[in-house]
């Protein structure tokens, strides 16, 4: 991995980190604001907001009121360049509250492709997974 690679990367997890953060603040023009202005973002019940817009005006009741005070979790379990400028990154996570932690029955995959836009990194895609853990061992 080069350096400009490594830079890149620990700016991808920054992303990561305020995304984390705006949602944790319950902040849904922050946590939309990382997102390109024709971003896909599909949950893992199936509906898909498009575009910046769509996804701030679907995360205000989600923010406020459904998952008030939750917090997101999760972590990378890998990131891949396929361009100097668009990242694929599969994660674990899950939305708790209180001390709650991640486990086996909250969480969720993720598949997020992420690109720089004018120097800076935005998520272009994002989809999320309900994970099931008997499931994933005949997957290998």
């Amino acid at each position: 991995m080069t350096t400009d690679q490594r830079t890149d990367e620990a700016a991808i997890r920054d992303l990561f980190a305020r995304q984390a953060q705006a949602w944790q603040d319950g902040d849904a023009a922050a946590f939309a604001a990382l997102f390109t202005e024709d971003a896909d973002y599909v949950t893992w019940f199936g509906t898909h907001a498009k575009g910046r817009q769509q996804i701030h005006e679907s995360h205000i009741p989600v923010l406020t009121k459904y998952l008030k005070n939750t917090r997101l979790d999760g972590e990378i379990t890998s990131l891949r360049f396929l361009t100097p400028d668009v990242a694929l990154i599969h994660a674990e996570g899950a939305v708790l509250k209180g001390k709650r932690r991640r486990n086996r029955r909250n969480t969720k995959v993720q598949t997020t492709v992420v690109v720089r836009t004018d120097g800076d990194w935005q998520i272009a895609a994002f989809q999320n997974t309900k994970y099931h853990w008997l499931f994933a061992k005949f997957a290998g």
